[in-house]
């Protein structure tokens, strides 16, 4: 999560933020000095070779020298701080995301709670009016597959045997609701990159005799 990888990044990179807050020190302790080494008269009479905003910016600085001096302070920090956290979390390579994958449907967490479809629902002006909430969302989710297939001029009566390509098919509940739906005439293929998804879809289908 989000969470740990900062804290992860906290406890390994504390020398980067030690350099950080020894950076803002030193910058606290030398705008302080190069503010206060001179008399206020001096400082403001310097101001008189600037114009317009350079004017009330430089004047705001000497009048505020320690709020200049933390600003700046924690201008660095911030800066320190963005470059720990935008290196990469973790290296991926070309097997990543199936391995998340297949712990995820391993696990079970995902098809328990979200169903077979892990995508959006669908939900209309009337259910929106009257609060998306109320919908459930499971039915959603087959609403959704439905919509698809009117935007995709796929029809039920008509193309019972349509050939299908569900790319990015998860554990297949998209594949599985079309294949029932269309028929056992239809042909329909569903691609994962994950093999335990494949192996859960595949044994969904088989228990709802959907060999097609």
């Amino acid at each position: 999560s989000s969470a740990s990888h900062i804290i992860y990044y906290l406890f390994n990179n504390m020398r980067t933020f030690a350099t950080a807050a020894a950076a803002g020190s030193v910058l606290l302790t030398t705008t302080s000095s190069a503010f206060t080494a001179q008399p206020r008269q001096q400082q403001t009479s310097s101001t008189a070779l600037s114009m317009g905003l350079k004017t009330k910016v430089i004047s705001k600085v000497i009048e505020n020298p320690v709020t200049a001096a933390a600003a700046g302070a924690a201008l660095v920090g911030t800066a320190a701080v963005k470059v720990v956290l935008d290196r990469p979390s973790r290296t991926y390579n070309e097997d990543s995301v199936a391995k998340e994958y297949d712990a995820w449907t391993q696990d079970g967490i995902l098809e328990y709670y979200w169903g077979e479809h892990i995508h959006l629902g669908y939900y209309n002006e009337e259910e929106m009016k009257n609060g998306y909430k109320k919908k459930d969302f499971i039915q959603a989710k087959y609403d959704f597959i439905d919509e698809m297939m009117k935007f995709g001029g796929i029809d039920a009566e008509t193309d019972k045997g349509a050939k299908v390509l569900d790319v990015g098919c998860g554990f297949g509940g998209t594949s599985r609701y079309l294949a029932d739906k269309l028929g056992p005439k239809a042909d329909v293929t569903g691609i994962t990159l994950s093999p335990n998804q494949v192996k859960r879809g595949t044994e969904l289908a088989e228990e709802r005799g959907l060999s097609n």
